[in-house]
């Protein structure tokens, strides 16, 4: 990236008649690690911010927390609207460059990874005042499940994932301007993209253990849980395995994910204590004592992924050697991505027996085969998202 960087003043020197390649994939190479970094900004603001108010509480809207997350949204969305800007221009000075773009309604010209990137971001930041007034209205809640905290999580979901398209685009234009480097930059930063993507999403899982989030059937329930999981495991960890040339693509992704849960058990403790400290609060009593810990870190963070993604690439790569056709290797992948189904964390590694205790027996199996199906669905998304990251602007490679 700090060569990239280094690079990024060639392209306010190019005009009509020097635009080139490798224009276009510094551009995208810049962006898109641009991207991830606003994306990991918010995540670790949003990690942040459920600290804070599981610790101390809500007390205004522009806390630091919330403040860092806005941060992180602003820079995806200025980096996403400068690359749809920038590329519009240069594809109207140069009709040629149009091979490499997707349009948009005939008026510009990107990756579709800007236009992914910044209309989720658009809709993150929308999401925030109407938080706002939701919490004017309604009153306080720490709930992860309120409408507009998912409106504001997905958002930031999606700014990472179009991240991921930038740079897989960026990787393959590198490779025919034959720069090694910045091949193996954006790789890597695809690797990152996807590790956000999936801590955002993984966020949103916590209320789905929440009794009022399930629905009952007879004396059991059934919980949604084992859906989501499963959806988040199947779709990043395939998608990667698509997009990425790397064995082990799904396990350098789901290394990141460890990483993300390291910066929070080493940043958000400390900027809470901070924090608490420079607004004269205090933490609440009964969890005092755990205020050492990043609670999703320990509470929010499942640890099987750690176990699926080296599983998903040992498949992955049995059936390419034994030119598995598709059916089979989609039905093997979500069956291993449902193993998620089964919620283990730091703090809890025994949850999963009290949650089918709870269930009941009719309702742990209804809530399996739920998953089951959503896991086949998302392995379908994440080879149609993986694939498509390759594919993009495919005249272009023809």
């Amino acid at each position: 990236m700090a060569k990239a960087l280094r690079n990024i003043h060639t392209l306010t020197d190019i005009t009509g008649s020097t635009l080139t390649l490798r224009a276009l994939w510094m551009l995208r190479l810049v962006v898109g690690l641009g991207i991830v970094l606003g994306g990991a900004i918010s995540l670790i603001g949003t990690s942040w911010d459920i600290q804070w108010h599981t610790f101390v509480g809500r007390d205004r809207t522009l806390i630091p927390p919330h403040l860092m997350m806005l941060t992180g949204v602003t820079l995806a969305g200025l980096l996403a609207l400068t690359s749809v800007v920038l590329e519009t221009i240069w594809v109207r000075r140069n009709s040629q460059l149009a091979r490499y773009s997707t349009d948009f309604s005939g008026l510009f010209y990107s990756s579709t990874g800007s236009y992914l990137a910044g209309f989720a971001a658009l809709a993150a930041a929308i999401a925030f005042p109407l938080d706002s007034y939701w919490h004017a209205l309604y009153g306080i809640d720490v709930s992860i499940w309120a409408p507009f905290h998912i409106m504001i999580l997905t958002g930031m979901a999606i700014m990472p994932l179009g991240a991921a398209y930038l740079l897989v685009s960026s990787a393959r234009l590198a490779a025919i301007d034959d720069t090694q480097w910045a091949v193996r930059t954006a790789r890597i930063g695809t690797i990152f993209a996807l590790g956000a993507a999936m801590g955002i999403f993984t966020l949103m899982l916590s209320d789905a253990l929440e009794g009022g989030n399930s629905i009952q059937i007879g004396s059991g329930f059934i919980n949604f849980f084992p859906l989501l999981a499963s959806m988040v495991a199947a779709f990043t960890f395939v998608a990667a395995k698509y997009a990425l040339p790397y064995r082990a693509a799904a396990t350098y992704v789901m290394q990141t994910y460890i990483l993300f849960a390291l910066l929070f058990s080493v940043f958000v403790p400390s900027a809470t204590s901070t924090l608490v400290t420079s607004e004269g609060l205090t933490y609440r009593r009964e969890l005092y004592e755990f205020a050492y810990l990043s609670i999703v870190a320990v509470r929010f963070w499942p640890l099987l992924p750690v176990i699926i993604a080296p599983l998903i690439d040992v498949v992955f790569a049995w059936a390419k050697r034994h030119n598995w056709s598709t059916l089979p290797l989609m039905l093997s992948l979500s069956l291993l991505a449902t193993l998620s189904f089964w919620p283990v964390f730091v703090l809890e590694p025994a949850l999963g027996l009290k949650y089918v205790a709870d269930l009941g027996a009719l309702g742990s199996i209804l809530s399996l085969l739920l998953a089951l199906v959503g896991s086949y669905v998302a392995t379908l998304l994440g080879r149609y998202s993986g694939t498509a990251m390759k594919q993009e602007e495919s005249l272009a490679y023809a």
